[in-house]
This record gives structure tokens, C-alpha cells and sequence, in this order.
């Protein structure tokens, strides 16, 4: 069995993760000045070590600021019609729309996702055209109003029970 890039994945790397993302331009010798500062000693080089290997670990996700853009986010949740080959219709055709979130699955919806617009009229385009599906039974969808994300509980996921943080 191969190990999981995760299975060394601790508290360290989450901090690094933290500070990147505050800062993806910032040195090694600058990184590990900060982490000097949350008590962690290592040195530049054993920063370029971990990065390089969280790098190669992660996908890069290079979004826009729906706030900075005065965009609308908008989640919806479908449910498929009960047609052979319905669940994969609907998916493929949301997965062309300007989503940038598509996901399938089992549980209470078949398919989720998450996108942003411009305008609250062409949020309502977008759901009223997955309305129109003959594949899709139902939607539901939310426009974000408020949101909260915190990078380092994002990023604790990857820590096993157990792991000193």
C-alpha cells in the first residue's frame, strides 16, 4: 500500500500552509523567521524541503475575490431525475456552466456545486436554465450573504489524532 502525501502532514505544515497563504510570494529565510515567531525552529532550507513537498501534495487554486469583484457566490444542490444516464446528464451539463465547483455523489443531493456571477439576475439564469433540465428533479440553491473561512482548521484536516499541534 503507498503512503498518502498526508501521513507525515503535521502542525508545521499547517503553519507554512497559513503563511503562504497570506503571503505565496514570501522567501524561504522569511518563512522561517515566521515560524520562528509561532516557535517552530527550521531552517531556510528545511522550509524549501517542506514546500516543495506540500507543493507537490496540493492543487494550486488561483481565485478571484468574489468581495474584491462585488460578485455573487451562489451553491446549489440537485437532484437528478430517476432516467438511465440522468445523474450523468445533469452533471456534465452543470459542469459546462460557469461553476467552478461541480461535484457527484451519493447522499441527500446528487450533485453540488459553487459559483459566482456578476449580477443576482444572472445567478437566476443560471438556476432557471438547470430548472429546465428534463434531468434534473429539483434545485436548491443559496446566495452567499456572509462567510466565514479559517485557513488553519482547513488545514488541521490533514493532522491524524493524536498529532501535536
Amino acid at each position: 500500500m503507498s503512503e498518502s502525501p498526508f501521513d507525515a502532514f503535521d502542525a508545521i505544515d499547517t503553519q507554512i500552509l497559513v503563511i503562504l497563504s497570506e503571503d505565496p510570494r514570501m522567501s524561504y529565510q522569511q518563512l522561517s523567521r515566521r515560524l520562528e515567531d509561532e516557535g517552530y525552529q527550521m531552517s531556510a532550507e528545511g522550509v524549501r524541503r517542506r514546500v516543495t513537498d506540500l507543493m507537490a501534495a496540493t492543487t494550486p487554486f488561483f481565485l478571484l475575490d468574489p468581495e474584491q469583484l462585488a460578485w455573487e457566490i451562489v451553491r446549489i444542490s440537485v437532484r437528478a431525475t430517476d432516467g438511465p444516464g440522468d445523474k450523468g446528464e445533469a452533471f456534465d451539463r452543470i459542469a459546462e456552466m460557469p461553476f467552478w465547483h461541480v461535484t457527484r455523489g451519493v447522499g441527500t443531493y446528487d450533485i453540488y456545486g459553487v459559483g459566482m456571477a456578476p449580477t443576482m439576475a444572472d445567478i437566476d439564469a443560471m438556476v432557471t436554465e438547470i430548472r429546465g433540465y428534463d434531468c434534473v428533479a429539483e434545485i436548491d440553491f443559496i446566495v452567499v450573504t456572509d462567510r466565514r473561512s479559517d485557513l488553519q482548521d482547513y488545514y488541521r484536516q490533514g493532522l491524524r489524532e493524536g498529532d501535536e499541534e
